[in-house]
């Protein structure tokens, strides 16, 4: 979920989330815990097996003995983002790092461009999962 709103909720085989150290997957059982995500690709697998694929910009997940829980600044799903707009911000973010200008903050043009990566690969994903 999101500050706005609520995107999955139900029951799940496991989960794919970009910790903040590297990718991080949830199956049943796992021990509880808290960590920070970063930018990137959240999968859930449902309890049909379907594969749900998001964008997440960062945030914290959650393991309790009942489940988990994903608070993220902002998550999107494929239908949501526009590929067009961005690939623009994937541009726009390797010039900014390319750039390396004295003014630029360099880890806010890497932050910006791993989540337009994140937000295409998703698009990306999902079209070849349908």
């Amino acid at each position: 979920m999101s500050p706005e709103r609520s995107l999955f909720e139900g029951r799940a085989q496991g989960i794919i989330a970009p910790a903040a150290a590297g990718y991080l997957g949830v199956l049943a059982r796992h021990a509880p815990m808290v960590t920070e995500l970063g930018p990137g690709v959240l999968t859930v697998v449902d309890g049909d097996g379907q594969r749900r694929l998001f964008s997440v910009s960062a945030g914290f997940l959650e393991v309790k003995r009942d489940g988990v829980t994903v608070l993220a600044d902002a998550v999107e799903g494929a239908t949501e983002i526009d590929a067009q707009r961005a690939r623009a911000a994937e541009t726009r973010a390797r010039e900014r790092v390319r750039a390396h200008a004295r003014d630029t903050d360099i880890t806010r043009a890497e932050t910006a461009l791993r989540r337009a990566l994140a937000r295409l690969e998703v698009v990306e994903k999902s079209r070849t999962t349908r």
